[in-house]
């Protein structure tokens, strides 16, 4: 199966050479980030935190490297069926990211809003996804908002998480969040020369401030 004729992505201009190398390697400096960084959080966390914190943040380390590892070989990918199969599992994982990352940061939560939010989340991601397989191609445009609404669901508990979180991982998460909502401008803006390795460098920047908030928090 390939993309549908008629789909917008099927007349986006091709990318040069220049463009799809740039975007691998804003990939593969993500991924870098994330082999040397993970496995210290990971390590501390071993170190000071309960099983229920470690796994959490292996959950979240779960994410990262699914979301990362399949924007990459998508976007790699030439046009073709395998493209159009690797495009589902690149979009699903935008969704176990953020719940991955939410993940990392509820166990800080006290009562019964880590399940809430736990909860909240993972239905969303779980919806998500089940687009994402049955309906591929469709929903598109909508799937950017989902993306926005389910990062942002936070607000919710946002009288919890402010009494559980250190004040500089809130202002980190809130610049995370907005970097996120910034870059979909270059991700809707397909004439834009380099307009996939910019808006995934706007994602990098932002999944490094929810990095540091996560750390900032663990500490």
């Amino acid at each position: 199966m390939t993309l549908p004729a008629d789909h917008h992505r099927a007349l986006k201009r091709d990318l040069t050479l220049g463009e799809i190398l740039a975007d691998g390697i804003v990939h593969a400096l993500a991924l870098l980030a994330g082999l040397i960084a993970f496995p210290l959080l990971l390590s501390h966390a071993l170190q000071t935190s309960g099983i229920g914190m470690l796994v959490a943040l292996t959950v979240y380390a779960a994410g990262f490297f699914l979301m990362w590892g399949f924007s990459l070989a998508y976007n790699m990918t030439p046009p073709s069926a395998l493209k159009w199969v690797l495009r589902r599992f690149d979009h699903s994982m935008i969704y176990v990211m953020i719940a991955g990352t939410y993940t990392a940061l509820i166990p800080h939560l006290s009562g019964n809003w880590p399940w809430v939010l736990g909860a909240v989340v993972w239905t969303g991601a779980v919806l998500g996804i089940l687009v994402k397989v049955v309906l591929p191609g469709r929903y598109d445009r909508l799937s950017i908002l989902a993306y926005v609404l389910l990062g942002w669901v936070g607000v919710i508990a946002i009288g919890p998480v402010t009494a559980a979180l250190p004040s500089v991982s809130l202002w980190l998460l809130v610049a995370g969040g907005a970097t996120y909502v910034a870059g979909v401008a270059f991700y809707v803006w397909e004439r834009l020369r380099f307009q996939t390795a910019i808006w995934h460098g706007f994602v990098a920047v932002a999944a490094g401030l929810h990095f540091a908030a996560v750390a900032v928090a663990l500490a």
